[in-house]
């Protein structure tokens, strides 16, 4: 658990990253840095590891890394620009919510009349964060939605990877989805450059490096070391940490302020997540007590 707990409180930092590299890089720069970073340190292995994916997912592969990365993180990294970290991260927490959702209308993936209904309440969370982005300047509407969108193709993808999963290794779906992505972002960062002055500094670099060793290679690593050791489950209630911790990270370390208004629609967002994820178990869990 220690592996899974260690990658989710990575990712969870990745906005605070990001938002320190904006005054080096504009966000389409410092995605398109992040992964070509990431791609020189999975090219030792990744031939290998490419080698090893069967010819009938190869293309497969390339989509996957076109959505993982580049759609994405530029939806997000550019969103995370105009809004506040704890709201970025608060809507990557409606992902278990997504994921659940997209797979009943999309995927032939029974939905419980619960999950709409939690569905509805961090709706409602969204729409008091957006309410209060009125009264302060952190918060925007035009920020949440892009990153909200980046949510939303990242549930897509993990509906789309599961049959190539399941018929690849995982550190070399890993490395292969990597690079595809490093080399499907390069075109689509240069088109989305607003601004190509780069002021080097210190604080930047450290950040461009964190961002693609610490939240990509490393995270990455350590998620996939920790699914082979703890339960899918497990897995799951984890990622409903990543806002928790990105909120907390994102008040203690960039002083972020937040109103009353949106402070409550977050923690709505949260908790009809959590609620999501936890709630099976808790189900499960009583049936086996009472059938004792």
């Amino acid at each position: 658990m220690f592996y899974l707990v260690a990658a989710v409180l990575i990712w969870a930092s990745a906005f605070i990253a990001a938002k320190f590299s904006y005054s080096m890089f504009d966000p389409a720069l410092t995605v398109m840095c992040r992964l070509i970073l990431s791609a020189l340190l999975v090219l030792p292995t990744f031939f290998r590891s490419y080698q090893k994916v069967p010819v009938q997912y190869r293309w497969q592969m390339w989509g996957l890394g076109l959505l993982n990365f580049p759609i994405v993180l530029l939806l997000q990294f550019i969103g995370v620009r105009y809004t506040s970290v704890s709201s970025g991260v608060t809507m990557l927490g409606t992902e278990p919510l997504i994921v659940a959702l997209l797979g009943h209308v999309f995927f032939q993936k029974s939905a419980r009349l619960l999950d709409w209904l939690l569905g509805i309440i961090a709706l409602i969370g969204i729409a008091l964060v957006m309410l209060g982005a009125k009264s302060t300047d952190e918060v925007t509407i035009l920020g949440c939605m892009l990153v909200l969108l980046g949510s939303i193709a990242f549930s897509f993808s993990i509906h789309l990877a599961q049959s190539v999963m399941k018929a690849i290794d995982p550190k070399a779906y890993t490395d292969v989805i990597i690079m595809t992505g490093a080399i499907t972002c390069i075109p689509f960062s240069l088109l989305l450059v607003q601004d190509w002055h780069v002021q080097i500094h210190s604080e930047g670099i450290f950040a461009i490096l964190y961002l693609s060793i610490g939240c990509t290679w490393l995270a990455y690593r350590l998620w996939s070391k920790g699914l082979q050791v703890s339960t899918a489950n497990t897995a799951s209630i984890l990622t409903t940490l990543e806002p928790v911790f990105g909120v907390l990270l994102a008040l203690l370390l960039l002083d972020e302020h937040l109103t009353l208004v949106t402070f409550f629609g977050m923690l709505l967002v949260i908790l009809a997540a959590g609620t999501s994820v936890l709630s099976p178990m808790l189900i499960k869990y009583l049936k086996n007590k009472m059938a004792l």
